[in-house]
């Protein structure tokens, strides 16, 4: 079998319950064998700070490292009003 993709999925929610968590880890599982996705939180990663660029945290660099070994990025968000926007159509 050939190496699967990696893609990373990162969560948009912080909520240790969050739907949009659940959401990313089923996807996870449904996955055909031929894609790894590996889900992504932002617990933990510093808030950015431009100032702080030139010398980097390690938890950016290892955000950046991870992102950039992958094969794609999926963003998994929550819909905070709770329904589909009104396109006005």
């Amino acid at each position: 079998m050939a190496t699967p993709h990696h893609v990373v999925v990162i969560v948009g929610s912080l909520r240790k319950e969050s739907f949009t968590l659940k959401i990313a880890n089923a996807l996870a599982k449904l996955a055909p064998d031929t894609v790894k996705l590996d889900v992504v939180t932002l617990h933990g990663l510093s808030f950015f700070n431009q100032d702080m660029e030139a010398t980097p945290p390690a938890d950016w660099l290892a955000f950046r490292e991870k992102i950039q070994k992958s094969a794609g990025v999926v963003f998994v968000t929550p819909e905070y009003n709770r329904s589909i926007p009104d396109t006005g159509i």
